[in-house]
């Protein structure tokens, strides 16, 4: 059972002039963060988290509804406020289109290597570690037809995802956020794409099966778990003459 303790409620010793919705909003947020109350779950209601915090029902309804807003907290009508649960994936083949046959089908997940690395300038950067620091680097590829869609090389900062290294290749599911929070309790709940256009080295053209220099669609991701830390810098390749973009303006 989920429980209102008034242990967490802000403290006089708080920020002076800083909102009393925003400390209380500030305190919610480090209880889910901290794992008292996990993704998926339902927090106290409103009226029982107000009288545990000492202020009035409003303020701590919107101090709720900032959570709401930010993405960590969603309602539910007639049952309650929840912990927002991790993104599924949000699968960058939502990107490309690879022919009308099996459009809607999502390729294979096959990772390739499963290898300790040194993080270097760019990951360090992206995860926000020491560039000398250690992380886990996957090689993974998509597939459909025995055709290879996507490569990706993925980097999990260290000693956070260490589970993950024993592991063999064939035993990574085909979805790997669900694995984060399985085997290191690690919940993702935010992702950022960035898409650019690139042209393919021989390595990745290779594994493509693509000429060296073919244009290329690159995904840049970034991923955040539930205190808003990167835990995944993820860079994906594919064809760039199968890129789709489609959005709909009002």
């Amino acid at each position: 059972m989920t429980s209102a303790r008034s242990s967490d409620a802000p403290r006089d010793t708080e920020p002076i002039g800083q909102a009393r919705w925003a400390r209380v909003a500030q305190s919610l947020r480090q209880r889910v963060v901290d794992g008292e109350w996990k993704a998926g779950e339902a927090i106290p209601a409103e009226s029982a988290l107000a009288h545990a915090y000492g202020v009035a029902l409003g303020t701590m309804r919107t101090a709720i509804q900032a959570l709401v807003e930010g993405g960590l907290l969603e309602r539910e009508q007639g049952r309650g406020t929840f912990v927002r649960g991790a993104i599924a994936g949000a699968s960058l083949a939502r990107f490309f289109r690879w022919g009308a046959v099996g459009a809607d089908e999502l390729p294979e997940s096959r990772v390739r290597k499963v290898r300790r690395v040194v993080a270097g300038e760019q990951v360090a950067r992206a995860l926000g570690i020491a560039p000398a620091a250690s992380v886990l680097r996957l090689a993974r590829h998509r597939v459909r037809a025995g055709r290879v869609l996507l490569h990706e090389s993925i980097w999990l900062p260290l000693p956070l995802f260490a589970p993950l290294e024993a592991l063999t290749p064939s035993k990574f599911g085909p979805l790997l956020y669900p694995m984060y929070a399985q085997r290191c309790g690690v919940t993702v709940h935010r992702a950022l794409d960035d898409l650019s256009f690139a042209t393919l080295d021989a390595r990745v053209a290779a594994a493509l099966g693509l000429p060296t220099g073919h244009p290329a669609i690159r995904v840049a991701r970034r991923a955040f778990d539930l205190a808003g830390r990167p835990v995944e810098y993820r860079i994906t390749f594919g064809d760039a003459n199968e890129f789709r973009y489609q959005a709909e303006v009002r």
